[in-house]
């Protein structure tokens, strides 16, 4: 094999013509609402854009979102906004990575790898702000190497206010001004980034420390010590694993081992101020929140990349590094196209490889839903945001997730009977729907808790001839009313 500038041309050209089909299928499919949050993220828009409401998100995403409602709510439309994120994200980290001193087809490679990855897809295709996230992030370290404090702090204040994760950026920059003995900077850089971070930060604290509050999503306010030491062990291999497991959405134990030794020979071989500050900081953040660290990986993926190719690149045998090249661009093609195939009949492109929700089942009880309830029926549902906006009919999903529960817990908790039955009862439901949800950690739980409550006579299910299978819709009994 000649590695030579033709063959790279070549592979490039190709390797970019298969994303770009790859991310037009993912686009173009119609689901919205599997994943809970960007549904979620959707009612959260509508209510600032109609002049009310707030959110335990933080508040960045559903703004920007809010103001492409104004123009259409179609959501094909509104899916721009983090597409258009994702292409603002590859060029910005383009350049960022030739400014650390990568080569064009280097830094194309990185690009490459990054926007292949299916995790990297599904958050560009779907109403989630991870993407905005790395756009942002990005930007702030761009203008962080070209000295510019003030722009850095800005976008290092939109990132924070965008995902909270964004408090490492500022620390890391911070550090890395004060190293770099640039302290006229770092004062502005602070008082920039922390003055519009701050208040969102305030009055998040001040809300109150119950289930999926922002006290209680760390391990420093909201678990016991004994649940601290569970969390972190978990979070800790989950990081590990998460380059391998975003690339071709598998990993195990070899492979966390593996990077383990891949990024310790990398750090020793050669180490560079930025990213490796913000990729350690980063990391610590993901250690101590009470959630699964892999999704939260992907905006700084293309500097983990960057941390093992700045190594790699340095290998004599041009046809050796070609080679592993090849290997690393076939893993998560390979991955996008096991997922894409299924896609366009289901209408999802699924996050983790798990069989989806089909689309056009979902409509099938979304449209019974409209045609056969009143107006003003309430229901109750685990995917709450896709009903509410896909049916006009006002939606609880009766639970609040324990967080370590949900992902750390030996048994599923997050919902019990007693708590929907409550529900039921304090929000007055007059209708409790069942959709598989197999991406979503709760759904087993929520199931059997709802198949308890049928069992116990307090909600009865719904004739409807020729539903899909899993797709059901129970009525609440007249006696639990």
């Amino acid at each position: 094999m000649t590695w030579n500038r033709r063959a790279q041309g070549a592979m490039i050209a190709i390797f970019f013509c298969a994303l770009a089909a790859v991310y037009a299928v993912a686009w173009s499919l119609p689901a919205i609402g599997f994943d809970h949050d960007d549904a979620g993220y959707l009612v959260t828009a509508n209510a600032i854009a109609a002049g009310h409401g707030s959110s335990h998100y933080p508040p960045l995403f559903p703004a920007l979102l809010a103001l492409f409602t104004f123009v259409s709510k179609q959501t094909q439309w509104l899916k721009l906004l983090p597409l258009a994120c994702t292409a603002g994200w590859f060029a910005m980290t383009r350049k960022l990575l030739l400014k650390m001193g990568s080569s064009t087809n280097g830094a194309l490679l990185l690009v490459g790898l990054t926007a292949a990855c299916p995790t990297v897809v599904f958050l560009s295709t779907n109403l989630l702000p991870e993407s905005l996230f790395a756009l942002l992030v990005t930007a702030a370290l761009v203008t962080l190497l070209e000295e510019r404090a003030f722009l850095a702090g800005l976008f290092a204040g939109f990132a924070t206010l965008t995902q909270a994760a964004g408090v490492a950026l500022i620390v890391a920059c911070i550090v890395t001004l004060v190293a770099r003995r640039r302290l006229r900077g770092a004062a502005i850089f602070t008082a920039v980034a922390m003055g519009m971070a701050a208040p969102w930060f305030g009055w998040a604290l001040a809300q109150p420390g119950q289930d999926g509050s922002y006290l209680a999503s760390n391990i420093l306010t909201g678990l016991a010590a004994s649940e601290k030491l569970v969390v972190l062990t978990r979070n800790l291999l989950a990081l590990l694993g998460s380059p391998f497991s975003l690339l071709t959405g598998f990993t195990n134990i070899l492979l966390v081992v593996a990077t383990i030794v891949i990024l310790i020979s990398c750090f020793i071989a050669r180490r560079q101020l930025v990213p490796d500050l913000l990729v350690a900081l980063y990391c610590l953040v993901l250690l101590c929140r009470i959630s699964p660290p892999e999704r939260l990986v992907a905006p700084i993926l293309p500097l983990v990349f960057w941390i093992v190719w700045r190594v790699l690149r340095l290998i004599a045998t041009r046809e050796a590094l070609a080679v592993l090249v090849v290997i690393a661009i076939g893993f998560p093609l390979w991955a996008d196209a096991i997922r894409i195939l299924p896609a366009r009949k289901d209408g999802y492109f699924s996050i983790a490889g798990v069989p989806a929700d089909k689309w056009a089942d979902m409509e099938s009880l979304l449209g019974f839903i409209r045609a056969n309830t009143l107006p003003d029926s309430v229901l109750l549902a685990n995917l709450d945001g896709t009903l509410f906006l896909n049916t006009g009919r006002k939606t609880f999903r009766g639970f609040v997730p324990n967080a370590f529960d949900l992902f750390y817990g030996a048994r599923p908790s997050a919902v019990t009977p007693d708590r929907l039955s409550n529900a039921i009862v304090r929000a007055k439901i007059d209708y409790v729907v069942l959709t598989p949800d197999p991406g979503l950690p709760e759904s087993a739980s929520f199931h059997k808790s709802v198949e308890a409550l049928e069992r116990g006579g307090v909600v009865e299910p719904v004739s409807m001839p020729g539903a899909p299978r899993d797709y059901r819709l129970l009525k609440v009994t007249a006696r639990e009313r």
